[in-house]
C-alpha cells in the first residue's frame, strides 16, 4: 500500500510554517542589531610648584654710610599638563617693592624706580632721591618662557623677540600689583619641571639720604603659578 505524503508551507507573516506529514517546525528569520555607545572622559588642567623657591639671604652686608651692592636669588619649578601652558606672578606685600627694617618699619630700602613705569630698566640703578633700591630679575632654563619684559634689545627692554636678559639685565620692583614673570605655551613633558630662577638685588649709594639705619630689611613676595 502506498501512502502519499502532503507537503505544503504557508507563510504568515514573518513566520513560516512548514507542515510534513503531520509535523509542524516553527522556522523564525534572523535577526541582528547593532548598538553603538561613546565612552567619554574629562582630564583637568592642573599647575603645581614641583620645587618650591626658598627664602633668600641677601650678600654681602652693605655699609650704610659707604653703600655698595649685595645679590641673593633662588629657584622653583612648575609642572603642569596644561595645553595652553602656564605663567607665574610675583606680587609683594608693598605697594611700591620697599624693603621694611625689622627693629622699625619707619626704616626702609626703596623699591626700584624704572625709568618707564611698569617696563624693567636694563641696568640697575638707584633711580630716586632716598639712594637705595631693591629690584629683582628673572630667567628660565627654557629662555622662551621669560617674557618679553625681561628681554632687551640694545638699552631698553621689554622689546618682543629680544634678548634674553638673563639675570644680569631688565630690573624691576615688586609691588602689590602681580607682575608676570614668567609665561610657558605649553605643557611640561614627560614629568621635567620647568625651572626658573629669580634674582633680587639692593643698592645703597654713599651716604644716602635720608639716612638707612643700621637693621635687618625685610621684603615678603608671593609667587603664584596659573594655568593660561
Amino acid at each position: 500500500m502506498t501512502r502519499d505524503f502532503i507537503i505544503s508551507t504557508i507563510k504568515q507573516g514573518s513566520i513560516a510554517t512548514l507542515v510534513i506529514a503531520g509535523i509542524f517546525v516553527l522556522l523564525e528569520p534572523a535577526i541582528s542589531y547593532g548598538n553603538q555607545i561613546t565612552i567619554s572622559q574629562t582630564v583637568t588642567a592642573e599647575v603645581a610648584f614641583a620645587t618650591v623657591a626658598s627664602d633668600v639671604v641677601m650678600s654681602p652686608s652693605i655699609g650704610g654710610i659707604t653703600g655698595g651692592t649685595s645679590n641673593g636669588s633662588t629657584q622653583f619649578a612648575i609642572t603642569s599638563n596644561d595645553v595652553a601652558g602656564f605663567r607665574v606672578t610675583v606680587q609683594a606685600t608693598t605697594s611700591d617693592g620697599r624693603m621694611v627694617g625689622n627693629a622699625s618699619s619707619s626704616n626702609s630700602i626703596s623699591g626700584y624706580t624704572t625709568s618707564v613705569p611698569g617696563v624693567p630698566d636694563k641696568t640697575f640703578a638707584v633711580n630716586n632721591a632716598s639712594g637705595s633700591a631693591f629690584g629683582y630679575t628673572v630667567d628660565a632654563t627654557t629662555t622662551t618662557d621669560v617674557p618679553a619684559s625681561f628681554k632687551y634689545t640694545g638699552s631698553t627692554c621689554g622689546g618682543a623677540g629680544a634678548t634674553n636678559g638673563g639675570l644680569t639685565y631688565c630690573w624691576i620692583a615688586a609691588t602689590s600689583t602681580p607682575y608676570t614673570i614668567i609665561n610657558r605655551s605649553m605643557p611640561t613633558f614627560n614629568g621635567i619641571p620647568a625651572s626658573s630662577t629669580i634674582a633680587f638685588r639692593v643698592m645703597i649709594n654713599a651716604n644716602p639720604n635720608p639716612t638707612i639705619p643700621n637693621d635687618t630689611y625685610v621684603a615678603t613676595t608671593t609667587l603664584t603659578a596659573i594655568a593660561n
